[in-house]
């Protein structure tokens, strides 16, 4: 068994999950999943390991070579506690402080006008807990992240009506291919989550992941066209019912 195999049926076993269930979250189809995993494709795409990397949180690098040690408190053996296990907030009692965290969702409001737009995080009543070794896990800090709920099916495949998303604020540099929350600028200002690419000729592709390309055709924005877009943060995670 190659280190890729390897290494993906470690992180699996790590999170509790099957091939259609980490095919789902990520995106990646489950026969590929599948081929990685029984070693017929020795050397999958950097393209394909991104996106599990992702949901796992860690490297494409470690994937291929050596996983991070998970961490182990007080040196005892290691809990298999689910990290990617999220539940609604009905009340403070039922919270471990000790390993779970809340986090609050918002809505976003934009103010718009010939200024520059601002953002306006106004919180609902809804809250998630989230494991706090999950933070550690995707690099993000609670006190920067907040869940937000999509709407619209442009990015169905993988963010799907109704969805809840968790958005790291700290992080707002593009990075290929990762999924962020961004704002337009001008008189009417709107708030959107799609797939980013920074192009060689230093414009930004905008991807909607629904394969209706004649409804959701990529976009393009050149450096007048940045000028107006504000960056909120880079999407972590997502519950919901997906496409039930």
């Amino acid at each position: 068994m190659n280190n890729v195999a390897a290494n993906l049926r470690e992180l699996m076993a790590r999170r509790g999950v099957s091939e259609n269930r980490l095919a789902t979250e990520t995106g990646v189809p489950q026969p590929t999943i599948h081929r990685a995993l029984n070693g017929t494709a020795k050397d999958p795409r950097d393209g394909t390991l991104r996106p599990l990397a992702a949901f796992f949180g860690v490297t494409v690098e470690q994937i291929r070579t050596k996983l991070p040690t998970p961490d182990r408190p007080n040196g005892g053996a290691l809990e298999r506690v689910p990290a990617y296990q999220i539940r609604a907030f009905d009340g403070p009692d039922d919270l471990d402080g000790d390993r779970e965290v809340l986090v609050a969702e918002v809505d976003v409001v934009v103010s718009g006008g010939p200024g520059a737009a601002v953002p306006e995080f106004v919180e609902t009543s809804y809250r998630m807990a989230y494991q706090l070794n999950w933070f550690k896990q995707v690099g993000a800090k609670p006190d920067n992240v907040r869940v937000m709920k999509v709407t619209g099916d442009s990015m169905e495949r993988t963010l799907f009506h109704g969805d809840r998303i968790a958005v790291n604020l700290a992080d707002n540099q593009i990075t290929d291919g990762r999924v962020y929350v961004f704002m337009t600028g001008g008189v009417y200002p709107d708030v959107k989550v799609k797939r980013l690419y920074r192009t060689s000729d230093g414009r930004v592709r905008v991807v909607s992941d629904n394969l209706d390309k004649t409804q959701y055709p990529d976009e393009y924005l050149d450096a007048h066209d940045l000028e107006h877009v504000q960056v909120l943060g880079r999407v972590i995670d997502r519950s919901g019912r997906g496409g039930l």
